[in-house]
């Protein structure tokens, strides 16, 4: 139903709905063919679609967030721009103006559309909840940014809109998603929502997500403000707010079509991570970092080959269809063991230190670069979903929520809520990205010589590398969580002997695009100001403490 749904939803709105080029904040939401009489519903499904639809963004946040916090590394993107370390305003930039060009001006629509329209009240909930999932991403990667006057350019003729506090972002967070519940809890509207991709209207799941959401959020600001952090988990485990997220099959997640890889049209009805994993050389290369691979190696996860594989493609396939690549994993862990995988480290190029690599009987070749472990290529089908909130995710933060705070009431023990969340996370392969289920001798295997630490220290240590493994295909959020928590501790691309050119430490944030500076001078001067007068990728933001 919801398949069918996105194959049609989109007829007519790639004119009406901003998929023009990326322009400064002046010109945002001032399309003269927009339409007033757009189905909000509509725009709804568009914004859904656009968060990880969109392949210019999303390309930016892949090749800083998930090589910044060591992911993925080898490939051409990543390591130039997050593993070495540079700044390229073009690339940064695009996050910027796509998002609020985009999925945020129409959100902005839905909800001024449906404000103070009880039969539409189910609408206006949803799309408050989703305005703080989409602005988490903003504020998360650069800090300050317009919030509460962002999207305003054609509804109000605010082309030069105030950067807010983060802290001031979040405090609203929390009331939005405060607020939404209890509109969804009192509200009367009968009417169907028909434009939600993520849960088709259903106002229980709306509710389990807002709930989640604030539990993330909250743990987010756990170091600089612990008793705001604890208030807000309090009250998302309020039994009166409808619960969390307490399933696999209860998830958030937007889904896309399969089998759509047009590099030639401005597509958002596939997942763009999946086109960029492919992407458009001979052979895809989404090489996973030595850090990634190695702690999944030495804790002898069950994981590791379920997301991790390598393949034999080389250039002569000559516009290699992804998925005829030769699997060539166990021969290479045949012919030399789990040393024979050579994945690249930060900060270097996945031709930088040549693999040793063997002779492969099968191909009847020498096989060297191909050791370098890729993603599973079930994660390069366009149909992948787009993550918003999941079970292992819940489950792994109310196992910190319960470290920090024993009393807190919830249904398990720490151990138990950490246990939870890991089985979850083995199972979110298997039903998320059609990996080959983890059969229970190997969980039990794992789970015998991975006991949940009796230390504080190791135990939020333990819970926030299983949250980086979880964020796999969540770059942004694993930048975020990694900042927030110190887990996994990363040593930068430097002390590996790379070479890296505009900072010699792994950035705490992305800067502002340059043009904020001419187009919106007096508002970015009063944002780099607070960071100290400098418009600093080093610098911490308001929730980032040690």
């Amino acid at each position: 139903m919801i398949q069918q749904r996105i194959k049609h939803i989109l007829i007519g709105l790639f004119f009406v709905l901003g998929m023009g080029a990326c322009t400064p904040f002046d010109e945002l939401n001032t399309d003269p063919t927009k339409s007033d009489e757009i189905d909000p519903n509509m725009q709804l499904s568009y914004v859904q679609l656009a968060t990880y639809g969109m392949v210019e963004p999303t390309n930016a946040i892949q090749s800083y967030a998930s090589s910044l916090v060591q992911q993925f590394q080898g490939e051409y993107n990543k390591t130039y721009h997050g593993g070495k370390y540079r700044i390229v305003d073009q690339m940064i930039a695009i996050i910027w103006t796509d998002f609020y060009n985009k999925p945020i001006k129409n959100l902005v629509d839905v909800l001024h559309a449906t404000a103070d329209k009880p039969e539409q009240a189910r609408l206006h909930a949803i799309a408050r909840i989703y305005k703080v999932f989409l602005f988490s991403i903003l504020t998360d990667l650069y800090g300050d940014i317009p919030y509460f006057d962002a999207g305003k350019g054609y509804l109000e003729q605010n082309f030069t809109p105030n950067y807010d506090t983060q802290e001031a972002i979040y405090r609203d967070f929390f009331k939005e998603l405060t607020e939404s519940v209890e509109l969804l809890n009192t509200s009367a509207d009968a009417n169907p929502v028909t434009g939600d991709i993520i849960y088709d209207g259903d106002v229980e799941a709306w509710k389990r997500l807002a709930n989640s959401l604030q539990l993330r959020y909250a743990m987010r600001v756990v170091k600089v403000d612990p008793q705001l952090a604890n208030e807000q988990v309090t009250a998302a485990l309020s039994p009166a707010r409808g619960g969390l997220i307490s399933s696999t099959d209860q998830e958030a997640y937007i889904s896309y079509l399969p089998d759509i890889f047009d590099w030639d049209v401005n597509e958002i009805r596939r997942n763009a991570q999946a086109q960029l994993y492919i992407g458009r050389e001979p052979a895809p290369l989404p090489f996973l970092c030595s850090t990634f691979w190695n702690l999944l190696r030495d804790t002898q996860d069950p994981r590791l080959f379920r997301i991790g594989r390598t393949y034999w493609g080389e250039g002569n396939f000559n516009g290699l269809n992804a998925f005829d690549r030769i699997d060539i994993t166990e021969e290479v862990l045949a012919r030399g063991g789990m040393a024979m995988f050579q994945p690249s480290d930060p900060g270097y190029f996945w031709y930088d230190r040549w693999p040793s690599g063997y002779w492969s009987n099968t191909l009847n070749i020498w096989v060297d670069k191909w050791t370098r472990p890729q993603l599973n290529e079930v994660f390069l089908k366009s149909d992948i979903p787009g993550i918003v909130m999941t079970y292992a995710e819940t489950e792994l933060l109310l196992a910190e929520a319960k470290v920090r705070w024993p009393g807190l009431a919830t249904a398990h023990t720490a151990e138990e809520h950490y246990t939870q969340g890991v089985e979850a996370a083995m199972d979110m392969l298997a039903v998320r990205y059609k990996t080959t289920a983890i059969p229970e001798t190997e969980r039990q295997t794992y789970w015998s010589a991975h006991a949940f630490p009796t230390d504080v220290q190791g135990q939020l240590k333990s819970i926030n590398e299983q949250l980086w493994i979880v964020h796999i295909t969540n770059p942004s959020e694993a930048y975020a969580n990694w900042r927030r928590s110190g887990f996994p501790v990363l040593k930068s691309a430097k002390e590996y002997g790379a070479i890296t050119i505009d900072s010699q430490t792994i950035p705490r944030r992305l800067p502002y695009p340059l043009f904020e500076k001419s187009y919106n001078p007096t508002n970015y001067q009063q944002a780099v100001s607070r960071m100290g007068g400098t418009d600093d990728w080093n610098a911490r933001m308001w929730w980032d403490k040690n």
